[in-house]
C-alpha cells in the first residue's frame, strides 16, 4: 500500500507500472503494478492522500508488513523528448542585465527593486500540460529571451514541445556578479 497525494491521484490508474525501494534494501528496486486506487481519502498533517495498492512478487519474502517504501509510478512515457532543467524555466535576468549586458547603474545598486512576483498559475499550468515559457541564452555576451512551449515535467526536467532551441544548446540557469 502506498499513499498518493491528492494532486497526483487523478493520473494514477490500475495497470500502471511502478517501482519502489524500501529502507531495508536501499540498492534494490522492486517492480510492481497498480491494482487499486482508493476513493476514500486520508488527511495527515493537512495532507490529503489516497491509498493505492501495488502488486509485487514477494516470493523471496524480503518485503515485510510495515516497511517504509518510496514508490515511483509511471504515468506517462515520452521518448526522444527535448528536455531542459526546470532552473532554466525559472531564470530571469536582473532588470538591467538583458539591456545592458549585466551593467547596472549606481542608483539601482543603492535602491534595488523588489523581486518580481511569479504567478503561481503559471507553475500549475506547467505541471498540467503545454504552457508558454521563456528560457534565456547568451548571444554576443548578452542574455536573450527565447520563447518556448513546455510539455510534461518530472519536477526536475521539462519537455520542450515548441521553440527555437536545439539539443545541446546552453541555457542560462543562474547568474553571479563578478567580484569588483
Amino acid at each position: 500500500n502506498v499513499s498518493v497525494d491528492e494532486a497526483d491521484v487523478g493520473r494514477i490508474k490500475p495497470g500502471q507500472a511502478a517501482t519502489f525501494t524500501v529502507d531495508a534494501y536501499p540498492d534494490r528496486s522492486f517492480q510492481a503494478e497498480i491494482t487499486r486506487v482508493s476513493y476514500g481519502s486520508k488527511t495527515t498533517d493537512g495532507v490529503v492522500t489516497y491509498d493505492t495498492v501495488l502488486a509485487v512478487d514477494n516470493s523471496d519474502l524480503s518485503l515485510r508488513p510495515g516497511m517504509t517504501a518510496t514508490a515511483v509510478i509511471t504515468v506517462q512515457k515520452i521518448e526522444n523528448a527535448l528536455l531542459v532543467p526546470n532552473a532554466a524555466l525559472r531564470f530571469a535576468p536582473e532588470v538591467g542585465d538583458a539591456e545592458s549586458g549585466g551593467k547596472s547603474s549606481v542608483m539601482s545598486k543603492l535602491m534595488p527593486r523588489p523581486p518580481r512576483q511569479r504567478s503561481s498559475a503559471k507553475n500549475v499550468v506547467m505541471k498540467r500540460g503545454a504552457a508558454d515559457q521563456t528560457v534565456w541564452v547568451l548571444r554576443d555576451g548578452r542574455p536573450q529571451a527565447v520563447a518556448v512551449r513546455t510539455g510534461a515535467t518530472n519536477g526536475v526536467m521539462t519537455e520542450i514541445v515548441k521553440g527555437d532551441i536545439t539539443p545541446g544548446m546552453e541555457l542560462i540557469v543562474a547568474s553571479v556578479s563578478a567580484p569588483r
